[in-house]
């Protein structure tokens, strides 16, 4: 009974692709072969020195850092975006966080990742959207990456609105203090993979780290679904 109400469902609801609504041969894929050839992957995990790092360069110490896609607006890395934060669809954070964390097992510069620990959001917020979008994600990778995956060390503690249309400096001016740390004991001489959804200044994560490098001994690295040109 419960194959043929599944075999029902997908007749009249099929998976199509979230770009060119073509069906899905894969279920659980959300985009067809085609447009998955045609996605701007950026290869930065297999590149010392790459874009991502040298956001950060001077403005706080990364081992390494690396973003799956290039994130542009009105492309389909912005309609995954999209669907993952606004439209109930979760798991498309387990389908980029095995895709990226495949790389970076490969990569070999993630091997030695003691944590995994995702930004996190307002209660508030995660409260009205129901989940956080960053947290399959992250789960996926400390899977991939044998690591151990500790969202519950760093606490947002500032609801704030959207950070689109402001610049860099008021990004970060704007996110300092708005996160904490709790366990602290526990984060002593850990590397950590802090993990975000999208790095376009990079403030969030620069917020994150000013308040986890005052932990003794901590290492940080970075990684993300997409990177903003």
């Amino acid at each position: 009974m419960l194959n043929f109400l599944t075999g029902l469902f997908d007749l009249f609801f099929p998976e199509v692709c979230l770009n060119c609504n073509e069906l899905l041969q894969i279920k659980g894929r959300y985009v067809c072969f085609y447009c998955l050839s045609e996605m701007p992957l950026t290869h930065f995990s297999f590149m010392p020195g790459n874009t991502v790092e040298t956001t950060f360069k001077g403005r706080v110490p990364v081992k390494a850092a690396t973003s799956l896609l290039y994130f542009e607006k009105k492309s389909l890395v912005q309609k995954l975006m999209h669907s993952l934060k606004y439209r109930q669809q979760p798991h498309i954070g387990v389908f980029l966080g095995k895709w990226l964390g495949e790389e970076m097992l490969i990569s070999k510069r993630f091997k030695k990742i003691d944590l995994v620990v995702p930004v996190p959001l307002h209660p508030n917020r995660q409260k009205k959207r129901g989940y956080n979008q960053v947290m399959l994600f992250a789960e996926t990778l400390s899977v991939q990456l044998n690591a151990e995956l500790r969202p519950e060390v760093l606490v947002k503690i500032a609801d704030r609105r959207t950070q689109t249309h402001k610049g860099r400096l008021e990004r970060i001016s704007h996110t300092r203090g708005d996160y904490k740390i709790k366990y602290r004991q526990s984060l002593k001489n850990k590397h950590i993979l802090l993990v975000d959804d999208i790095i376009t200044t990079g403030a969030t994560l620069e917020a994150c780290s000013i308040e986890l490098l005052h932990v003794p001994g901590v290492q940080l690295s970075f990684a993300s679904m997409a990177f903003t040109i």
